[in-house]
């Protein structure tokens, strides 16, 4: 079991005409990416719904290729997990938006993974996990990307 945690900035270094995210807009994205994370996650070619449950959903992926199921839980305008049920890698992450101290928002993207066939503390748990942890930071700037282009169209 490996654990991976990372958080960027929401609104550093806007470009010209780039709005500025708000902690509503940021949980509506997140919705959206439960809802279908292909736009959102490069890595992701397929997702879909399920079922549905007060405060949250199940969903089929496919992620690096690999088939996986998903139960996915809402904690409104704060954060999301999603619990793996079925597939190679059994674990949680966690989509989380946080304000600083200076109120300055980030999105925090964490995750606790087994994979299998994977010793756990091994050198290729460790190298595999590494390079996880590269993509997620990928993905995790990708979703606000693609919040930030929503809001940008209108959409959110």
């Amino acid at each position: 079991m490996f654990s991976v945690e990372r958080s960027v900035p929401i609104n550093a270094n806007l470009a010209p005409g780039e709005p500025a995210l708000t902690r509503r807009h940021v949980w509506l994205g997140l919705v959206l990416k439960a809802e279908d994370a292909v736009p959102f996650v490069p890595a992701m070619s397929y997702c879909r719904v399920t079922g549905r449950f007060d405060n949250g959903l199940f969903r089929d992926i496919v992620f690096h290729g690999e088939a996986m199921t998903e139960k996915i839980l809402f904690h409104p305008e704060e954060k999301v997990e999603f619990v793996r049920t079925a597939g190679i890698e059994m674990g949680t992450i966690v989509n989380e938006i946080l304000e600083g101290a200076d109120g300055a928002l980030h999105l925090r993207f964490a995750f606790t993974l087994e994979r299998e066939g994977m010793a756990h503390g091994s050198a290729e748990e460790k190298a595999f996990a590494d390079g996880m942890a590269k993509g997620y930071l990928i993905a995790v700037q990708a979703t606000v990307d693609e919040i930030r282009k929503r809001v940008k169209d209108g959409v959110i």
